[in-house]
């Protein structure tokens, strides 16, 4: 449950391997979810690929759009400014 959100992103390159598209989307979910922007990339493209409905697409941006919600200040975008290409990025 406090796993690393980097670990879900690669889970789910192993199950999509495997052909397990629902634990696919699981753990790309979670990843999102967590402020992972891969991850909902990845799900971007498996709806672009027909491999996801539009409302899993759909939850995942609203999850990640949530994250970003949460993390945003006042503080983070002034520390943000020299670096623009960083910024609210999670590694």
């Amino acid at each position: 449950m406090r796993g690393s959100t980097s670990a879900r992103h690669n889970l789910g390159f192993t199950e999509i391997n495997a052909g397990n598209i629902d634990r696919t989307l699981k753990h790309f979910m979670i990843a999102a979810k967590s402020g992972y922007k891969d991850s909902l990339s990845n799900i971007k493209q498996m709806y672009s690929n027909g491999q996801v409905k539009k409302d899993d697409y759909m939850k995942a941006l609203q999850s990640y759009q949530e994250y970003l919600g949460e993390i945003k200040s006042d503080q983070r975008d002034e520390a943000a400014a020299a670096y623009k290409d960083q910024r609210y990025r999670y590694y």
